[in-house]
């Protein structure tokens, strides 16, 4: 049976879609410089250090962990405005290890991230017993700094440090995590169809406050002993 030409363009043209979504998805693997990026998916873990749990007035997970799901379409490069919803006025920041899933479905390459969490949206739909989805995953809600390889190196001896206007807001450990990198990979791994590029945020540690407009934002991953800058993003926030 042959197409008219009408439904042919329409082919074509949802053809060259994808394939322009294939190479954006792929993005991340390769610079955080572009202004608009995109993968697949983003696996979240939640309460995964324990001393954020405390400062939150949360219950720590002990059999297994915490996962949400974040769109795709929510990250933002280093370098570019922070827009805040308009429909918020306490927006926290979450400083996060981000691991980029490889063909294997194993990390191939990490990067620092922020899980920004619109804390007011989130308590009113806890309440209702409703997802957090419209207070995790709004635009702009998952900035990513710069990526870097992570062959032979142990995750689990990694510092995070989150600045605001040149204040310490985050410090801690990787090692600190109550469910480690491995065994969170391959509990999602296990759950979840992962596809190759997908990003997993790995739980943030205590120190989440709220950001606002005007605020200068530097997220920063080093190796043990702050000896080495692996990844690093900055971002001026503006209120939508």
């Amino acid at each position: 049976m042959q197409m008219s030409s009408r439904a042919s363009r329409a082919l074509a043209s949802s053809l060259a879609s994808l394939l322009r979504y294939g190479r954006q998805s792929r993005l991340l693997a390769t610079s955080a410089a572009p202004s608009v990026l995109a993968v697949p998916n983003v696996w979240c873990v939640g309460r995964n250090y324990l001393e954020h749990c405390r400062e939150l007035g949360n219950t720590a997970p002990s059999e297994e962990p915490m996962i949400f799901l974040k769109a795709g379409s929510s990250l933002l490069a280093s370098g570019r405005k922070l827009v805040l919803p308009a429909w918020s006025r306490n927006v926290h920041h979450e400083i996060e290890l981000g691991l980029i899933l490889g063909s294997d479905l194993q990390p191939e390459k990490a990067v620092v991230t922020l899980d920004l969490t619109a804390r007011d949206i989130q308590a009113g739909l806890k309440q209702r017993q409703w997802p957090w989805s419209l207070a995790k995953t709004f635009p702009h809600s998952t900035p990513v700094g710069s990526v870097f390889g992570i062959n032979g190196m142990d995750l689990q001896k990694l510092e995070l440090l989150l600045q605001v206007n040149g204040k310490l807001r985050q410090q801690s450990s990787t090692e600190h995590m109550i469910f480690p990198i491995a065994e969170l990979v391959q509990y999602i791994k296990d759950r979840f169809p992962v596809v190759p590029g997908d990003l997993i945020l790995t739980g943030t540690p205590e120190g989440v406050s709220a950001i606002q407009h005007g605020d200068h934002v530097v997220a920063q991953v080093f190796s043990e002993g702050r000896k080495t800058l692996l990844s690093e993003g900055s971002w001026e926030v503006v209120q939508g």
